[in-house]
């Protein structure tokens, strides 16, 4: 069988001049700005700014708006990979002597419409009392494939505003979801940690649905709203050590919809505070193990209540709930939704195309998985005098990422090359050489050095590259399918 290898140039990056992005964080310096803050402090009030993180460590606290004052910018902070654009900082209330989350929370947002992408936002304190990583005190606030990560009173949200979190992750240990708003949290994770108790712990609900709108005849505090959700535990909490929630004022609300429940969620679910559980609404719906089964909730706690199915479906819905505010309309779900990917990429020498993505801000433009630049054109050329797997994200006007798509290369850059036999579980070396692999999108998977043999029997079916540099110096790659 024969074998083909791509031969990449080396090349240098050209940048086009129109980009995507009003701003670039680098903390490595390769952007417009080494700090978010800075970033954020150079967007105009009144229009929409898209700033691109790119990988690193952010050791900074961040502020849009104040307290006093809310800012009128409208801001979308993308980044290169929730795991890798870290924003953290490392303070609680009781170790700074501040009473006040305002001074020790890791970012604050006081704005309206702001929408995150691929960030981890954390407060790295620890079990030393109230240490908050993230505070809402805007409206219409979004949060997609992101991680906010801290111990007791993770994320704070302020009473009157809405916010939306899709597939993120969330952790913590005391009270890490908390305070008032109106939240949804759509297909995340909810990840508890040794040492804490509670969930969450809402306060006053400003809004109300009245019992004689419901099939269950409860009045139902409008307050958090779990949806699809996995309710996580790391290894060494114990088994019922948890609490769904508890009412941290006389007016809470939350609801679990559709979620899995670990084992460490306690038997009777919710637990009670200062008499606020009985003007409360503690509720489940289709609570499941791990394992998506029914879980028996006959022990709960008697001031809360299992919903039927017609309150969720014909209540519950984003658009439901957060159309009972006055004012400004806001479906959170459609404002998600990612462009469309690029099509017809390819990667002719040092030149790279794709087809044009209708309606769309611009495109970012990945190395081995690797932010390379930006641009909004759809040529790219790049020589930077390093080869590599070329991928092409869409970025859409309000700055979300399409995924990726691999560029193909030109016919005349394939070559025979065959003293490389690949099989469904092992590639066999003509001599030793070092080999990268690569996922479909050029995220590496596998690496190995001066090796003859390399197994590939415990990767998923799919699409990879084989990246291998022999002896001389000189790359090649192989495009192939494990089967």
């Amino acid at each position: 069988m024969k074998q083909y290898f791509i031969v990449f140039l080396l090349c240098i990056c050209v940048k086009s001049n129109a980009q995507p992005f009003n701003f670039i964080v680098a903390a490595d310096g390769s952007g417009t700005h080494t700090t978010i803050q800075a970033a954020l402090d150079a967007c105009p009030d009144g229009v929409q700014s898209l700033i691109f993180i790119k990988n690193g460590t952010y050791n900074e606290q961040v502020s849009l708006g104040t307290k006093a004052v809310s800012s009128t910018k409208k801001i979308s902070l993308i980044g290169e990979s929730d795991n890798a654009v870290i924003i953290t900082h490392s303070q609680s209330r009781a170790s700074s002597g501040s009473p006040t989350f305002e001074d020790i929370c890791t970012v604050k947002l006081y704005a309206n419409d702001f929408y995150a992408e691929n960030i981890t936002i954390q407060n790295t304190a620890g079990n030393t009392g109230m240490a908050e990583a993230l505070y809402t005190a805007g409206d219409r606030q979004i949060f997609k494939n992101c991680r906010i990560l801290g111990y007791q009173d993770t994320y704070r949200s302020k009473k009157g505003t809405r916010g939306y979190f899709k597939n993120c992750f969330i952790e913590g240990a005391v009270d890490f979801i908390y305070a008032g708003g109106i939240l949804f949290f759509d297909d995340c994770t909810i990840n508890c940690v040794n040492g804490g108790g509670y969930i969450t712990a809402p306060e006053d609900a400003y809004i109300t649905i009245p019992k004689a709108s419901t099939v269950c005849q409860k009045f139902l505090r409008v307050g958090f709203f779990f949806r699809n959700c996995n309710i996580t535990a790391n290894s060494d909490v114990a088994d019922n050590s948890y609490y769904l929630g508890r009412p941290w004022a006389a007016s809470a609300g939350t609801f679990y919809l559709n979620c899995k429940l670990g084992k460490h969620i306690k038997a009777v679910g919710w637990k009670e505070w200062s008499g606020n559980e009985t003007t409360s609404s503690f509720a489940e719906y289709n609570s499941m193990d791990a394992s998506g089964n029914p879980i028996d909730v006959t022990s709960r706690v008697s001031w809360s209540f299992q919903l039927p199915q017609a309150d969720v479906d014909n209540l519950m819905t984003t658009a439901g709930i957060y159309g009972l505010v006055t004012g400004t309309t806001y479906e959170p779900i459609s404002l998600c939704i990612a462009p469309a990917v690029p099509a017809s990429v390819i990667a002719n020498g040092n030149v790279i195309s794709w087809a044009t993505v209708d309606g769309v801000a611009g495109y970012v433009i990945l190395k081995d998985g690797k932010y390379l630049s930006s641009a909004s054109e759809t040529t790219f050329t790049d020589n930077s005098g390093v080869s590599g797997i070329y991928s092409i994200k869409s970025v859409g006007t309000l700055g979300l990422l399409s995924a990726a798509t691999s560029a193909a290369t030109a016919l005349n850059e394939i070559i025979e090359f065959p003293q490389v036999t690949i099989s469904n579980e092992m590639i066999y070396l003509y001599q030793p050489a070092t080999i990268n692999l690569l996922s479909s999108n050029g995220i590496k998977v596998g690496t190995a050095e001066n090796c003859l043999t390399y197994s590939i029997k415990n990767i998923t079916k799919g699409v990879y590259f084989l990246q291998i540099k022999d002896l001389n110096g000189v790359i090649r790659i192989q495009k192939f399918i494990k089967t």
